[in-house]
């Protein structure tokens, strides 16, 4: 009884035995496969090798079908926060080591290795601002091991998008000048490509931004010293950054404010300038406003209020004139009073005969108020009594003169001396080179005795403005 009682003992524990064996056998598969995981996730790529070693080809097929996946799920946690990049970067290359394909690291590294590589580049930024030379050598070790990670493309790219990142953040006010000058400065210290001159490019528009800022802020004074015109002018030369929203914005409402600003001022101050009898500041303010209001701003009543009738006639006469359809080139204005009644005549010249010995003008007055033109003579001499100096209108020859003579409504030649030849005329009729030689002395020394000073001219395109401020004297 006792030997049944053993061999029964004995062939229960053989029996537990094969069925333990058997249960090893059948779970071992499974444990290699979770130990493969399980070091990759240590990154031990010499016990993941001795596991996976251990599996057969099915084991090793499963293995290979959740690769893909469990290094996506590496990535998720290191961008999560949950492992850091050195350990992402040995799960990674413990995958490469038995990755049939050899095609997953290459398709999850670049992602994980440029992450990091821009968080490193910010702290070495920051670092480089306090000047903590320990973790700029720390960091800057871990920069180069990263970029071993990286191709150059790959990098030039990333810096650049660094740059932008900081460019982005000044323009937001949302760190200074100072932070965005360290970044540019250390992009550009490890880029020789593109990323080395967007930096310095980057560096100079943010001197452009703080000088603009700086300007805007001097038009807030500009504002309350009523300084619109200038306002104007700014906002049209200012250019602002496209991505520099705030400012754009802030710059369009400026130039509205000025320009409503000046609409309202400038009309009170025009007519506190004539009425001071300021007559230089009120023009120049009349032209600006025409400049930039046009006919917005009516400021007619206020330019009659200023002028007197011969000055409006003139004026209207020449905002009509058509220099191009003149018989004679013209191109300059001359206002003189011939004849001292404190209505000047006009000339209309070309400048260029100023040296010559006569300048062929086109002259004008004004009768009952209005501008009459007298006629083209060919001037030698303005004299102030009353004379003119001229060629004779009857034709010139080797030395011709006319006393010509100014009444306020006509210009009539007086004496008229000329030589053709070896003949002589006074008036028209021949005479001795004696009795030339008279006429012709007095009608020079008329000149100098009577002649006038210099006066002041101005350009055809400036005649109104030089019509306006004209005074006789």
């Amino acid at each position: 009884m006792k030997n049944g009682w053993r061999k029964l003992l004995v062939f229960s524990l053989i029996l537990i035995l094969f069925e333990a064996i058997g249960a090893v056998l059948v779970m071992l598969p499974f444990y290699s496969r979770q130990m493969v995981f399980s070091n990759i996730e240590k990154g031990n790529s010499v016990k993941l090798r001795a596991y996976y070693d251990m599996l057969g080809d099915e084991g090793r097929e499963k293995v290979q079908s959740y690769l893909d996946d469990f290094a996506a799920t590496i990535c998720k946690k290191y961008i999560e926060g949950v492992i850091t990049y050195e350990e992402a970067v040995a799960s990674l290359d413990a995958i490469d080591e038995i990755d049939s394909t050899k095609v997953i690291v290459d398709s999850y590294m670049p992602n994980v290795a440029a992450n990091e590589f821009k968080l490193v580049m910010n702290d070495l930024c920051k670092a480089n601002i306090i000047y903590d030379t320990g973790a700029i050598y720390n960091l800057s070790d871990k920069m180069d091991k990263i970029s071993q990670r990286l191709n150059n493309d790959v990098r030039e790219k990333l810096m650049i998008e660094l740059v932008n990142d900081k460019y982005r953040e000044y323009l937001n006010e949302d760190i200074s000048a100072e932070e965005l000058s360290a970044m540019c400065s250390l992009v550009a210290d490890n880029s020789f490509y593109q990323a080395h001159d967007y930096a310095e490019t980057i560096l100079s528009n943010a001197n452009s931004v703080l000088a603009y800022r700086n300007i805007y802020i001097d038009c807030q004074t500009m504002l309350e010293e009523n300084d619109y015109f200038e306002i104007l002018d700014i906002c049209k030369q200012v250019t602002v950054d496209n991505w520099d929203e705030k400012y754009k914005d802030l710059f369009e409402t400026l130039y509205i404010t000025a320009y409503e600003g000046g609409k309202e001022y400038y009309p009170k101050e025009l007519e506190r300038l004539v009425s001071s009898n300021d007559k230089p500041k009120a023009v120049e303010l009349m032209n600006q406003i025409e400049e930039y209001y046009g006919s917005e701003i009516d400021i007619s009543s206020v330019a009659d209020n200023m002028l007197t009738d011969w000055q409006k006639e003139y004026i209207d006469y020449m905002e009509s004139f058509d220099a191009s359809m003149n018989a004679h080139t013209v191109n300059t204005v001359l206002l003189y009073d011939i004849n001292d009644d404190d209505i000047p005549e006009m000339f209309l010249f070309d400048i260029a005969d100023i040296n010559n010995s006569f300048i062929g003008c086109e002259v004008y007055n004004i009768k009952n108020n209005k501008c009459r033109h007298l006629g083209y003579y060919k001037v030698i001499n303005l004299c102030d009594d009353g004379y003119l100096i001229t060629l004779p209108t009857s034709g010139g020859s080797d030395e011709a003169y006319a006393l010509t003579y100014y009444d306020g409504e006509t210009l009539t030649e007086g004496e008229v001396c000329k030589k053709s030849g070896e003949t002589y005329y006074i008036n028209g009729e021949e005479v001795s080179d004696a009795d030339y030689l008279s006429v012709r002395t007095g009608i020079l020394a008329h000149a100098s005795a009577y002649t006038i000073n210099n006066s002041k001219n101005a350009d055809i395109s400036e005649a109104v403005e030089y019509i306006m401020l004209f005074e006789n004297k």
